[in-house]
């Protein structure tokens, strides 16, 4: 039975899609199978989202829910859907699960000038959050650099 729906995953548009947010992070990211089967229909919040990031520089994991524009077969959409439990069910799951909520979106109408499809959508909350501990290392850095430079420093 799991194979099935392993194998049913792999069939599904997004597959491809989830595999792909996921490797943005390298060897830290890694896709989360099952999560949808399983994860929501059982509340488990450990599974939420369909990728996730674990970045040591940051205080949470990172998990990403993916979303795949859809359109009709040989039709080019003008506008893509969002629901709003989509984003209830997430920021609750990852509040649970302990992680940073993101969401990633494939948009299947046309690109833009751009040629850009896929997106990153953060919370501002969680954003504040990540630019604050991100300010934190730096500050870090800046120190452990002036201390390196009085170390190095000739004696006269």
């Amino acid at each position: 039975m799991i194979d099935n729906i392993d194998n049913m995953a792999k069939s599904r548009k997004g597959y491809q899609f989830e595999l792909k947010t996921a490797s943005l992070a390298g060897k830290r990211g890694k896709r989360i199978p099952r999560s949808g089967a399983i994860g929501t229909t059982e509340g488990i919040g450990k599974l939420c989202g369909d990728a996730r990031w674990d970045l040591p520089w940051l205080q949470k994991t990172v998990a990403i829910e993916c979303k795949h524009g859809y359109s009709k077969e040989g039709e080019r959409a003008k506008s893509m859907t969002i629901q709003k439990e989509w984003f209830d069910k997430h920021l609750e799951q990852s509040e649970r699960g302990n992680f940073y909520p993101v969401f990633a979106m494939k948009l299947k109408f046309a690109a833009g000038k751009d040629g850009l499809t896929e997106y990153m959508l953060i919370p501002f909350p969680v954003m504040q959050t990540i630019l604050k501990e991100m300010e934190n290392l730096y500050l870090e850095v800046e120190e452990l650099r002036d201390e390196q430079k009085k170390i190095s420093r000739p004696r006269t």
